[in-house]
């Protein structure tokens, strides 16, 4: 089947099929193959991109930017500190601004229904860069890393541990079920996503014949699973009024030494980034004054050791960030 997605929005992994993704995945590799070897592949020269980041970022902001600019594109940033869509003029008139000056529009935000207006403004691609409820170019960037690891993804068994209704595992919970990964997600019964994602992912996981599972208990899927996953209990606007409550809740399923012995000789272990693994961010430092003082601290979500462990493929994902990118922004640019 020839795989088309030109002119395509890039809002939430649920809008794309199985073979869709595998595409997308396969064309990441290529890009990284050409990258590796030094080989130009500058297939968008001409067309231009613009970046509208509400929300702070590092690595996603600079994954699309030498994404694009490896593929020849022209970039422009409009971060928070500089612009507020609808602050000055309507989003309308902004956006009918930058469909006719750009090619594609990504953005970043945390409301996902500001993406859906965007579809509805304007002709060229919207990407989605990471709003409060998914971040869909990551997935490629992780199910291509997975794939390096193993060398396939189907029957393979991923476990979440932390904040089961927060974004990563949210994504993570569609792409597994539509790739045919069986998901488990594990932590307090009060942070599970709504029934009707749980639902959603189910049905998307009968169609590939997979398992998604939601529990309280992290030692139900542990001796199975073959990438351990987890992410920050906190968001990065919330320094200034820690969830204390909340860290205390997920601190029983931070992934730890006594996790990953629970494991194969073969399981990974993963994260989107940042992370809190040390007591050396100016974030861990604000976080930990709030903490109970006698509290054993050795990372939060996550250990250092850990995270700087062989079986750590954290700095392989964020490497194949801009590949996963490229493959995003070219099958949806490409020229006829």
């Amino acid at each position: 089947m020839e795989i088309d997605l030109r002119s395509r929005n890039f809002l939430d992994m649920q809008d794309f099929s199985e073979e869709e993704i595998l595409y997308l995945i396969d064309l990441a590799a290529e890009f990284k193959k050409l990258k590796k070897e030094k080989r130009p592949h500058k297939y968008l020269d001409g067309q231009n991109l613009i970046l509208l980041f509400e929300e702070a970022s590092t690595r996603t902001r600079t994954s699309f930017e030498v994404a694009a600019f490896d593929l020849g594109m022209g970039v422009s940033l409009i971060n928070s500190n500089s612009s507020k869509l609808g602050e000055k003029e309507s989003i309308e008139d902004s956006i009918n601004v930058f469909d006719r000056y750009y090619d594609g529009i990504v953005y970043r935000g945390n409301k996902q229904d500001m993406l859906e207006k965007l579809v509805k403004m304007t002709e060229v691609p919207i990407y989605n860069a990471m709003t409060e409820k998914t971040h869909p170019s990551q997935m490629i960037s992780d199910m291509l890393t997975i794939r390096e690891k193993f060398g396939y993804l189907k029957g393979l068994n991923l476990l979440y541990l932390g904040y089961p209704g927060d974004i990563m595992p949210n994504s993570l919970s569609i792409t597994c079920a539509k790739l045919g990964i069986n998901f488990t997600a594990a932590g307090p019964r009060k942070y599970f996503p709504k029934e009707d994602f749980i639902r959603l992912s189910k049905d998307f996981a009968k169609e590939s014949g997979s398992q998604i599972t939601y529990t309280e208990d992290l030692n139900l899927a542990l001796g199975k699973a073959d990438i351990i996953y987890t992410d920050m209990w906190i968001a990065l606007t919330e320094a200034d009024d820690v969830p204390v409550d909340r860290i205390m809740d997920l601190y029983p399923y931070r992934v730890d030494r006594e996790v990953m012995d629970e494991t194969k000789d073969t399981t990974i272990f993963m994260h989107c980034l940042p992370a809190f693994h040390d007591k050396k961010s100016k974030l861990a430092q604000k976080v930990l004054a709030k903490l109970p003082k006698d509290m054993d601290f050795d990372g939060m979500e996550v250990t250092d050791e850990v995270f700087r462990s062989a079986k750590s493929t954290v700095f392989d994902q964020t490497e194949n960030r801009i590949p996963a990118v490229k493959a995003i922004l070219y099958s949806t640019l490409k020229y006829e």
